[in-house]
């Protein structure tokens, strides 16, 4: 009869477990998420906050200043990823629509 040793064993159990980590790591490549779940996406305040490359407090500032789009909840602030691109959408508007009403010096 036959023993293998113990630790043989975990390494085989190892090497099928990297190999099946591996395949789903390829396939899972091309794979994009559905616009419509990119779209629906809640994030956090510091995500907006680095997808508008702005410092946490200057969000939080849009958020109570500037009619920023988001829902307390707890402590945290969560806002749809759709929201905060049509809030800045918006907003980009606004300033340049702005910058055009004042005289060239």
């Amino acid at each position: 009869m036959q023993t293998n040793n113990p630790f043989e064993l975990i390494l085989n159990k190892l090497e099928q477990i990297q190999t099946t980590v591996d395949i789903i790591s390829v396939n899972s490549r091309g794979q994009n998420l559905s616009e419509t779940a990119v779209r629906d996406r809640i994030i956090d305040l510091p995500e907006a906050a680095k997808i508008l490359c702005k410092p946490v407090g200057t969000v939080r500032g849009y958020i109570h200043s500037r009619s920023l789009p988001a829902r307390l909840v707890g402590k945290s602030y969560l806002i749809k990823y759709h929201e905060l691109i049509k809030w800045f959408e918006n907003y980009q508007a606004a300033y340049e629509t702005e910058s055009k009403k004042l005289p060239s010096v």
